[in-house]
């Protein structure tokens, strides 16, 4: 348990070191409840991020998930346009920049890994596709641990 634990930390500090991400969580799918849940964030500001759920469909994380592709805001969003996407955790942490990164296992979208910056510098193409790179990683600790 405390190597699964450790992998997956290791694997969101990697993330967000190497993209200059000043935040970065994972998502899981509860296909139960129809909600994503968050766990394991590096650089919250807030204490509530991790009770934070949403609809699978809603946000940045939603069009991750729904097209298994990378989603991102490209340039820097207002406090209007960050309610209007209908992310709560770029409100929560206060993102500026954001992307989504889907985790996929067998085929099928299991969560994503969310990552931003408090600032406005957007994400370069290189740290896009190192993130996508880490969350195949991600994906493979999950399937090999189960977890998802």
């Amino acid at each position: 348990m405390e190597t699964r634990e450790a992998n997956i930390a290791a694997c969101i500090e990697r993330l967000k070191r190497d993209t200059g991400s000043d935040f970065v969580v994972l998502g899981s799918l509860d296909a139960g409840k129809r909600k994503l849940r968050w766990s394991n964030a590096s650089g919250s500001m807030s204490k509530r991020t991790l009770l934070v759920e949403q609809k699978p469909t809603a946000g940045l994380s939603g069009t991750a998930i729904r097209s298994a592709r990378l989603a991102s805001t490209g340039t820097a969003l207002s406090d209007a346009e960050r309610f209007k996407l209908g992310e709560p955790i770029l409100l929560a942490e206060q993102l500026r920049i954001a992307a989504s990164i889907p985790i996929v296992k067998q085929r099928d979208v299991c969560g994503v890994l969310l990552m931003g910056r408090r600032s406005e510098e957007a994400y370069l193409s290189v740290e896009l596709e190192e993130a996508g790179r880490i969350a195949k990683e991600m994906a493979a600790i999950l399937l090999q641990e189960r977890i998802i």
